[in-house]
């Protein structure tokens, strides 16, 4: 990969200031396409450890009444002025069998692409699980 190119990834990287759970020391990850996935799958890639990666699932199209409440002070530290400024997303278990993927609802992915910041924020809502189906059974 080219300078240019390297240079090109990093100002599309995310910093995650806390990190995600269970990786605290790894800070900047950027988003990239899941082929087929369209604006629903996405895969979290951590830039200084590339062979760590995680699914990432848009949970309204699953969950149209998924309604997150974020801590204020989780919406600051990302620099958001206003709620368009965000997009959730949450992490995803995709296994062998499609069909029997769940989606942490529990812990969203909250980004800001203007500041480029981001953070996992754990949900003190009991409605939320950390597996929640994406399809019937």
């Amino acid at each position: 990969m080219g300078e240019a190119a390297g240079s090109s990834v990093k100002e599309k990287a995310f910093e995650f200031s806390p990190g995600l759970y269970g990786f605290p020391e790894i800070k900047r990850y950027v988003v990239t396409e899941v082929p087929g996935g369209g604006d629903v799958f996405k895969l979290l890639v951590a830039l200084d450890q590339p062979e760590l990666g995680f699914t990432l699932v848009y949970p309204f199209a699953f969950f149209p009444d998924y309604a997150p409440d974020l801590p204020d002070a989780d919406v600051q530290e990302l620099g958001v002025e206003k709620a368009e400024d965000i997009l959730v997303m949450c992490i995803a278990n995709v296994p062998q069998q499609f069909k029997d993927s769940t989606a942490n609802l529990k812990a969203p992915v909250v980004f800001n692409p203007h500041t480029r910041k981001a953070r996992q924020i754990i949900l003190t809502d009991e409605r939320y699980t950390t597996r929640h189906r994406l399809f019937k059974a």
